[in-house]
């Protein structure tokens, strides 16, 4: 519990003007850890797999572990950020994770590392709904498409700054110092969120006044109104679908360019999350802003920006299917990520304005569910395909994926977004947020 000296002087940083963008800056460290503790053990799987001694299947089976155990725990989560205090969820989930990176450092076998990434997967499904949640809950409309592409900014440069220096202490000292290295900051870091991060002021006010506020719905009751609004349901599928192609990236390209081109650990692991996630640096900044500026006064301008975008997602795996050298692989995973980031980051501006305040993290809950049922899938094809056709064949046939996305938020936008938007616009009159 905070001391009466503590929450004073956090209570009077909080009430300031500035205080919305510095939640921002804490969870977009937050961030780079939460996406590095996932991603970290593909920047060193040629050590892992040598002493732990995987096949491409179970390395397949590490990332639809996390990622499955993660949708099933997804929606719970929101739902549980939108319940009780986001800050409380944060740091809890930032501390526990960590400590679970540390134990991922001292497993002696492919099960045990399968248990540890269900265990981490866990603990990491509480993050997203109760940060971009928070993030909505301290921006208005016309500035939380830019907070929110910082706070993923930070999830972009975890992987490739955390990438290459895993890469290097891989190299060097082994595997298992890279995890407990990431666990220890990750646990620094929840002090220093335990001391700063607080709820938004009309969120605690909600919370400290419970009369006054509506009772909380249950969760199939906040589930079933969620899926009986059309234009999120086509639009999480939509973002869902291309998940799929996204996580083969992340999942094998570092190994893919050990292998196929001889790159050491910390090459591929610079190069390959730089392709693979470098493109962020753009699409979360550029992305956010562009967002904003077209789609703040009219939401369904965002759904424009991301059918656009998509569109010029398709060729790019095309390209990777046929590329002979590093230089053109890169180049076609980076389009790939950038186009893809540029339509993803207009989806959780555009949930803010279809579903009540109250109900976001939920939301955002489900929407991860359905990503990374997908990207589990995605990930787990190209493990079991790998030897008979290859990784370039198989992320060669995501276009056929990304159609079917693009089909999804046509019918939305052209049959059901306006109808959505309206409702609860009018919902937000009736309780006079």
């Amino acid at each position: 519990m905070s001391s009466p000296r503590q929450a004073n002087w956090s209570d009077r940083l909080a009430a300031g003007p500035s205080y919305k963008w510095i939640v921002v800056g804490l969870l977009f460290f937050s961030g780079f850890l939460n996406m590095e503790d996932r991603v970290v053990i593909f920047s060193v799987m040629p050590l892992i797999r040598r002493d732990l001694a995987l096949t491409d299947f179970q390395i397949g089976i590490l990332m639809a572990a996390f990622l499955w155990t993660y949708a099933f725990c997804s929606p719970f989560a929101g739902y549980i950020a939108d319940r009780v205090s986001r800050t409380r969820v944060i740091v809890g989930c930032l501390a526990t994770w960590s400590l679970v990176t540390i134990a991922a450092g001292f497993v002696t076998s492919g099960h045990q590392m399968i248990g540890v990434r269900v265990l981490l997967a866990v603990s990491e499904a509480f993050y997203i709904p109760a940060s971009l949640a928070i993030v909505a809950d301290h921006h208005s409309a016309k500035t939380r498409a830019k907070a929110v592409g910082i706070v993923l900014f930070g999830m972009s440069l975890g992987p490739i700054l955390g990438g290459a220096g895993a890469g290097w202490i891989g190299d060097h000292y082994g595997w298992r110092p890279v995890l407990m290295i990431l666990g220890g900051i990750g646990l620094v870091l929840a002090f220093t969120q335990w001391l700063f991060l607080r709820d938004a002021t009309n969120r605690k006010t909600r919370e400290e006044s419970p009369a006054d506020a509506r009772p909380p719905a249950a969760m199939r009751t906040v589930v079933g109104d969620l899926l009986r609004t059309p234009s999120y349901v086509l639009m999480t599928a939509a973002v869902g679908l291309v998940a799929f192609g996204v996580w083969m990236l992340v999942t094998w390209l570092p190994l893919f360019l050990v292998e196929a081109f001889g790159l050491t650990l910390a090459q591929s692991g610079f190069w390959g999350n730089l392709a693979v996630t470098g493109p962020s640096f753009i699409s979360s900044l550029a992305g956010g802003a562009l967002s904003d500026y077209a789609g703040a006064g009219n939401p369904r301008r965002r759904m424009l920006l991301m059918i656009g975008f998509y569109c010029l997602v398709l060729p790019w795996p095309l390209l990777f299917l046929t590329a002979k050298a590093v230089p053109l692989v890169l180049v076609s995973v980076f389009f790939f990520q950038l186009c893809r980031g540029m339509s993803d980051l207009n989806s959780h501006p555009l949930v803010y304005e279809l579903v009540p305040a109250e109900r976001r993290a939920t939301a955002i809950g489900m929407a991860n569910c359905v990503n990374t049922v997908f990207g589990g899938g995605g990930a787990l094809i190209v493990g079991y395909f790998k030897s008979s056709l290859g990784f370039q064949v198989v992320f060669g046939l995501v276009p056929v994926v990304i159609a079917a996305s693009i089909t999804c938020l046509a019918v939305a936008y052209l049959k059901f977004l306006p109808r959505d938007l309206a409702r609860s616009a009018a919902a937000a009159a009736r309780a006079g947020t």
